[in-house]
């Protein structure tokens, strides 16, 4: 008579991972896998680990796919930085230059600004890791020289000016540690024949 599971046995069972064909790799299916192969060759999946290794790989890998996730929204709340320094400095420019008193001066040095943060902001859509760190530095370069003028604005908008610095580090570090992420990520989903070699295989590309 054969032993009834119980429900908790019946679900761990579901969830066990089953390799039907041990030479093609359960996660990213590359195909050539020989008794040798303990691990993966292309993405490093434990082919032939306990059940603990194979899923606390699974478990790393969609780990870093949230940690990526977080990385972009860093990355966009960055690029929304760009975007609202340029609505702001448009704003100045008009009160500043045309509202309270024509000032020429004001009025074109603003609106270049305002100019440089929108175009940042584009091609931050592209090239997030120069177009962050360009508006970053043209920031602090800003609050350097207004503050040489008038040392008083040095802690005027202070909040302000501490939530753009964050904002920005936040995002410089964000775009650095997503692209070696987007990157291992990539190689790790590309499904090989291991029976090829690299050379034969990049010459076929």
């Amino acid at each position: 008579m054969s032993k009834q599971l119980t429900g908790r046995q019946r679900s761990e069972a579901r969830r066990q991972i089953v390799i039907s064909n041990p030479s093609v790799c359960y996660y990213c299916k590359s195909t050539g896998l020989t008794v040798t192969d303990a691990f993966c060759p292309n993405c490093g999946f434990p082919q032939r680990g306990t059940q603990v290794q194979m899923k606390k790989f699974i478990w790393n890998i969609n780990n870093k796919h949230v940690l990526l996730d977080k990385q972009k929204k860093a990355i966009s709340k960055a690029r929304n930085i760009l975007f609202g320094l340029s609505i702001l400095f448009f704003v100045f420019s008009l009160i500043l230059g045309l509202g309270l008193e024509f000032n020429l001066f004001i009025l074109i040095s603003n609106l270049i600004v305002s100019g440089i943060y929108l175009g940042l902001g584009f091609w931050s859509i592209k090239n997030p890791f120069p177009a962050i760190l360009t508006g970053f530095f043209l920031y602090i370069t800003l609050i350097v020289i207004n503050a040489v003028f008038d040392p008083a604005t040095l802690l005027q908008g202070a909040l302000m000016k501490g939530f753009v610095i964050a904002g920005f580090i936040y995002g410089y570090k964000a775009v650095k540690e997503s692209a070696a992420l987007e990157k291992e990520l990539e190689s790790i989903k590309k499904a090989k024949d291991l029976n090829i070699p690299d050379e034969v295989s990049e010459l076929s590309n």
